[in-house]
């Protein structure tokens, strides 16, 4: 499912992804937000973030840096600014660098399907950070009328299962209307940033 920077910027441009910002794919953003208030407040470091939806949802002192992460300009330039600092990084997840310091909450939602070895590059991506409390990660969960997506979000859960990383919390979304769900899942570590599940 790879797709080059210029593809992913042209989708934006012409609206493509505009319906991730539509009301029926709210309320895994809401439980994201949610549980970074609840377990993990500080700094976000959210992959493959596109327009920044997830800052919609944020509580009020939940959050004190937000870094966006995603391969479109086109995207990142849609972020708004937010009562705190606000980041956007244009460059791939493969290719992306992240700080040495303490990085509350690591969101990887509805991205992981476009990237080779997703769970290998958010452990590296985790281990690069001087500490982290929690990864979060959102994927269309199965549904017989998507089987394309359902085979990506399988392959990508796979690759966690076979991590080291203990799931503290799981949740399914769905709208019924729709026909669509997502699975969430809740990696949360310890203070000192044990990405082991210890």
């Amino acid at each position: 499912m790879k797709v080059s920077k210029q593809q992913w910027d042209e989708d934006y441009a012409r609206g493509r992804w505009d319906f991730l910002s539509s009301a029926d794919e709210q309320a895994r953003l809401a439980c994201i937000a949610s549980f970074i208030a609840s377990y993990t407040p500080g700094e976000v470091l959210d992959l493959g973030c596109g327009p920044g939806d997830l800052l919609s949802w944020i509580r009020p002192g939940s959050v004190t840096h937000y870094t966006g992460v995603d391969i479109s300009e086109v995207a990142l330039a849609k972020i708004p600014d937010q009562p705190f600092p606000v980041e956007r990084v244009a460059t791939s997840l493969s290719d992306y660098q992240p700080p040495a310091r303490d990085i509350a909450t690591i969101v990887a939602s509805e991205v992981l399907y476009f990237v080779d070895d997703p769970a290998h590059q958010v452990k590296r991506i985790a281990d690069a950070c001087s500490s982290v409390g929690s990864v979060v990660v959102s994927l269309v969960a199965p549904n017989e009328r998507k089987p394309n997506w359902e085979r990506a979000s399988n392959r990508v859960w796979d690759q966690f299962d076979a991590t080291d990383w203990t799931c503290h919390q799981s949740v399914r979304v769905q709208n019924h209307i729709r026909g669509a769900g997502w699975d969430l899942r809740f990696y949360l570590f310890d203070t000192a940033g044990d990405k082991n599940g210890d």
